[in-house]
């Protein structure tokens, strides 16, 4: 075929590629929900004897060692195509399930948690934003999804198969899972839409000067800063705010994916009561990044970031009123989930489509790995937090009240953010 008619094909009506690497993201966070920390949590610690605090301490040197290795992983995936770090996901989250499988002993734990960390989502979020520009927040609206509803499905399907099998025969089965669905759908990754004969949305080439935003041309206008480079980046206000309202998001995301089970045993609930407080935050979580991802294209996405920073907040107070009632009634535990349900990974798409927005392509893999790297040790401090302060305090009332407060610092530090709406 020569290139004049390559041109005319790209030119012609149809399917979009760029909407089948979203459903491939989708899958690939879809996935990860079945081996959620928060599930495997007591029966782990069932089996070995630690203390909360021992095990939240695993989880918490895991998540600081990986949030070390997140920047080096952006500059691989602007280095190497994020296809290739797909590939490298796809390895992490099959050993991951395995070496949990045949832990003996904590080192095992770590490891796996470890790897368990280096999953799609740096790789995806950076892959959607090659492929969209003016749908951009809808498109990562829509794989973000794959998350909770992997959360609402999944969830529940992993405590009946830990209570059926064993939580360690659970973990061989969904890591031959992830490698046998994961394999094909990564095999026709395709690192951007030039290589597909288009440009993002589905723009055709031959219209670039016209159709595609000019990021780059207004960046100095938005940021203050002239350039794309990590070390240009920092110089923004934006890209430290940006940072700091991630850090405390993950302290949150880190407590309430590691004890929100154990929470809920503690007050005499069932595992099965606390798996389904997941499938809740799950269900919510759905309609919060599809809401947010349609709004954050018609408005400001540091404005929908506040809001979404807000309405966790709430989740973390409503909480300290169901432990201050001695937990009852229940369906307070419910609304507090469901609050913090809605923004919990609400706040990832968001902060990778300001990324892109504000800094372009050129280092958006390392950059957006900077982010999420704050994202990471805000998880760790959040999972150790919850454990010590419940090994010496005996509850988690005083977590829940000072989370909340932070929350709402977040979303101060999320509407600061100055920018412009660009098309």
């Amino acid at each position: 075929m020569n290139s004049s008619q390559k041109t005319r094909l790209s030119n012609e009506p149809g399917f979009f590629y760029g909407w089948y690497i979203v459903a491939a993201s989708w899958v690939m966070l879809f996935l990860v929900s079945a081996v959620g920390v928060g599930i495997f949590f007591k029966p782990i610690l069932e089996e070995f004897g630690w203390d909360r605090a021992t095990l939240s301490a695993v989880h918490t040197f895991a998540l600081l060692l990986f949030a070390i290795a997140i920047p080096f992983l952006g500059r691989f995936i602007d280095r190497f195509g994020p296809k290739v770090m797909l590939f490298v996901s796809l390895s992490t989250q099959t050993l991951s399930s395995a070496v949990n499988g045949l832990a003996t002993g904590i080192w095992h734990i770590f490891t796996g948690r470890f790897l368990y960390e280096i999953k799609a989502l740096q790789g995806s979020q950076v892959l959607i934003n090659r492929w969209f520009v003016k749908k951009r927040g809808r498109a990562q609206g829509i794989a973000a999804t794959g998350l909770p509803i992997g959360a609402l499905a999944l969830s529940p399907l992993s405590q009946y198969l830990i209570l059926t099998w064993g939580w360690r025969e659970t973990m061989f089965f969904w890591a031959v899972v992830t490698f046998v669905i994961l394999l094909p759908l990564t095999l026709l990754i395709r690192n951007s839409p030039e290589e597909r004969g288009s440009l993002p949305d589905g723009e055709p080439i031959d219209r670039a000067t016209r159709a595609r935003p000019k990021v780059d041309a207004s960046l100095a206008e938005i940021t203050g800063v002239s350039g794309h480079t990590l070390a240009e980046a920092a110089r923004s206000g934006s890209f430290w705010l940006i940072s700091a309202a991630h850090l405390i998001c993950g302290i949150g995301c880190g407590f309430m994916m590691t004890h929100i089970v154990i929470f809920a045993t503690d007050f005499g609930y069932s595992e099965m009561i606390g798996a389904s407080l997941l499938s809740v935050q799950g269900g919510l979580n759905l309609v919060g990044v599809l809401l947010t991802g349609h709004l954050s294209d018609r408005y400001a996405r540091s404005r929908v970031l506040a809001l979404t920073h807000v309405i966790r907040s709430l989740s973390f107070f409503v909480a300290v009123g169901f432990i201050l009632l001695s937990g009852s009634p229940l369906w307070m535990l419910y609304l507090s989930m469901a609050l913090f349900g809605f923004g919990w990974f609400t706040t990832s798409p968001l902060t990778s489509g300001l990324v892109a927005d504000l800094f372009g392509d050129l280092r958006m893999g390392t950059i957006i790995g900077v982010t999420m790297s704050c994202h990471t040790v805000g998880m760790a401090l959040g999972a150790y937090a919850g454990g010590i302060t419940f090994e010496l305090t005996g509850s988690y009332y005083s977590f829940f009240l000072v989370q909340g407060i932070l929350e709402l610092f977040a979303a101060s530090l999320a509407f600061a953010i100055k920018r412009k709406k660009k098309y």
